[in-house]
């Protein structure tokens, strides 16, 4: 068997304005989680959003500012996670963290990053940030919010927004997922080799912020504090929204899989599986209305499930 690895991060967007660095460096300074699983988690975000290519048997983020590297550091070490640990200036805007692991090619798999849910027990790396990692607790989602945020977060221009950019879909659509448990709707989009998340209303920008980092981070992007009801939408709205993310995630998962078996995909499930990615907030019935030839709810979910099923057949 071929031990997948865990996928480098696509490069960030544009530089960081002074604004965003100022935010990650409040963020920066929030207490750490109480519970290690949550710790955990964050750290685990950072690495995801952030990881670059490293020497042989290491894992390798960079990150733009000292304050998001120390950070990684002190979780790291809250998990016992930082035998050899390395914190290094690449140079004036570039901080590597290299986090050694003399035993993973020679067993075939890599704890620090099965820990960190970047890849499954056996090694094959994972497309998105596992539920056993964010889906346990309010503080997970948090957590990992605060560790994208951290290491790929920025304010757009003219109160536009925070856009996060994701190393690919899956974990774009783990995050959306997380933001509705506090009450955020991020929208997401493909870029490239990766994908963005974009939180657009200024009620739920600050609410974003405050709980990740609370007051002083919400100041540092010159923001109000969040209203006193800062929820949106329906509960029926937000359940609809937390499925189409789910299935996202679900047929990213399916087409990573088959790629890495070598195993073609008929094109009609193929049609489907890139049209359910491409359109994560909209309804089963309005994605088949889009496909080529229209097609019914029924038919396309039908196409839906039997590319995921070839896809479990080879797991």
């Amino acid at each position: 068997m071929t031990v997948g690895r865990p996928h480098v991060a696509p490069p960030a967007g544009p530089p960081r304005s002074a604004a965003s660095r100022a935010v990650v460096a409040a963020l920066a300074r929030v207490s750490p989680p109480a519970r290690d699983r949550d710790a955990g988690a964050e750290a685990a975000a950072i690495v995801r959003w952030a990881r670059t290519s490293g020497p042989a048997g290491t894992l390798a983020a960079e990150l733009d500012t000292p304050e998001a590297a120390s950070r990684l550091v002190s979780l790291l070490t809250r998990i016992g996670a930082t035998d050899g640990v390395v914190l290094g200036d690449a140079d004036r805007d570039a901080w590597r963290v290299e986090m050694p692991d003399p035993d993973g090619p020679a067993a075939g798999r890599d704890p620090i990053a099965a820990r960190l849910g970047l890849v499954d027990g056996r090694g094959r790396a994972l497309p998105a940030p596992p539920d056993w990692l964010t889906g346990g607790s309010l503080p997970g989602a948090v957590a990992t919010w605060r560790g994208a945020l951290l290491a790929r977060g920025r304010l757009e221009p003219a109160g536009a927004g925070i856009v996060i950019d994701c190393p690919a879909s899956g974990p774009a659509l783990t995050l959306a997922e997380l933001g509705l448990r506090l009450g955020v709707r991020a929208g997401t989009r493909r870029d490239g080799a990766g994908a963005r998340v974009l939180v657009s209303d200024p009620a739920e920008v600050t609410l974003l912020l405050t709980t990740c980092g609370g007051r002083a981070t919400a100041a540092a992007a010159g923001v109000d504090e969040p209203p006193a009801d800062p929820t949106a939408g329906s509960a029926n709205e937000a359940r609809a929204t937390v499925a189409a993310s789910r299935a996202g995630a679900a047929v990213a998962e399916a087409f990573t899989t088959l790629e890495r078996a070598g195993v073609p995909v008929p094109d009609s499930l193929a049609e489907a599986g890139r049209l359910r990615l491409a359109h994560p907030d909209l309804g089963l019935a309005e994605i088949a209305a889009r496909a080529d030839p229209p097609l019914s709810k029924d038919a396309f979910a039908g196409r839906l499930r039997r590319l995921l099923t070839l896809a479990g057949r080879h797991r």
